[in-house]
């Protein structure tokens, strides 16, 4: 189980500029929830230095938070930002692979219900073959 997640600014301001109305409400349900912690950077310089790499403000402000307090985890899924958090020996995790383990311990009754949910709710692209191995690790799919 999660007891809190921390999001920099930028990554907190991304899902209000889209168009993704349940998503920003779950996220203000989980803010108010008191599970979901909006953080300010403390050092600018590796998100600066991330973003003139092409990243956008959201992956670069996450990187640099989970740097800047040496996170157990960054939830992270843009091809880019994850290589960028690898090099900088960040552990990383992606949404499917939250959905995969909230499905084996039981706290969802269905993956694919939920990577459904991500693709029409939240404009989440997942191939098929990403789609399969996420069921295989959701005990869902043999």
């Amino acid at each position: 189980q999660v007891a809190s997640v921390a999001a920099p600014q930028a990554a907190w301001r991304e899902p209000h500029d889209r168009p993704h109305r349940n998503g920003r409400s779950a996220l203000l349900t989980a803010r108010s929830d008191g599970w979901l912690n909006v953080v300010s950077l403390t050092d600018h310089a590796l998100a600066a230095t991330l973003r003139m790499a092409g990243l956008d403000a959201g992956e670069s402000e996450a990187i640099a938070l989970a740097v800047q307090t040496s996170a157990t985890w960054l939830l992270i899924d843009e091809k880019k930002g994850r290589a960028a958090a690898r090099k900088l020996g960040v552990p990383i995790t992606g949404a499917l692979a939250i959905v995969a383990m909230a499905r084996r311990t039981g706290a969802i009754p269905s993956a694919k219900a939920d990577i459904e949910r991500l693709r029409s709710e939240a404009g989440f692209f997942i191939s098929s073959d990403v789609e399969a191995h996420t069921l295989r690790l959701a005990g869902e799919y043999f």
